[in-house]
């Protein structure tokens, strides 16, 4: 099985004496496998792990720094991470990352675009902006985007949510300009509710239908 170097970084103060480690599924939650991370950065954990599976859960403990079975143990809150984030990480970065929160959890939305123009060089770009009553969302965010290859680009965004967000439906909404050869097209979205989950949103599937389209002179 093809193994993958993934660097797992998390935020959160501990006391003196303590560290921060990670405990996976595929050992069982075994607190004796669990791996410490490093701390380079005040507050900022880190590691990196090869991993022979590309499908898993994580989360993240604090225990003494020598010895995790000595002295107190606390596990974050939460469901349990999950790397259905990978294939997405995988297609726009050279190196795997996972950027944490201690208990807040990430939730990725994105939309694949591919180029139909057989005789234009490369896609359009487009503005996509997502709203959202939740604290992420306190002002509109902006969309990232890379170039996949010569026919596919790839918009996303990834948005740390607080624990209390998770457990109730999630209101999303979502504008975008398109730029279609030298023209315009304005699509809003409705207000759509969003269960939190932890596989990535494809926004054309699950926000975009019954938007409104408004052409742009």
């Amino acid at each position: 099985m093809k193994s993958s170097q993934i660097f797992f970084t998390i935020t959160k103060q501990v006391n003196y004496g303590e560290a921060v480690y990670i405990v996976f599924n595929f050992t069982n939650w075994n607190l004796q496998h669990a791996i410490r991370m490093e701390c380079k950065k005040i507050d900022q954990w880190s590691k990196e792990i090869e991993i022979t599976c590309f499908q898993f859960e994580y989360k993240y403990v604090i225990g003494q720094y020598d010895n995790i079975l000595e002295g107190e143990i606390v596990w974050e809150n939460g469901p349990n991470r999950s790397s259905e984030n990978l294939k997405l990480l995988e297609m726009n970065q050279s190196k795997l990352q996972f950027e944490d929160v201690w208990e807040k959890r990430n939730l990725m939305f994105f939309l694949i675009d591919k180029k139909q123009n057989k005789r234009s060089k490369k896609n359009e770009e487009h503005q996509i902006l997502i709203f959202g009553q939740v604290k992420a969302l306190n002002s509109p965010v902006k969309f990232s985007n890379c170039q996949l290859n010569q026919k596919t680009q790839l918009y996303y965004v990834n948005l740390q949510f607080e624990p209390e967000e998770i457990t109730n439906p999630i209101e999303i909404q979502i504008y975008m300009q398109v730029q279609l050869n030298k023209s315009y097209i304005e699509i809003i979205s409705k207000n759509v509710k969003i269960n939190f989950r932890n596989q990535p949103i494809n926004i054309c599937e699950e926000i975009l239908p019954d938007s409104k389209c408004y052409h742009l002179k």
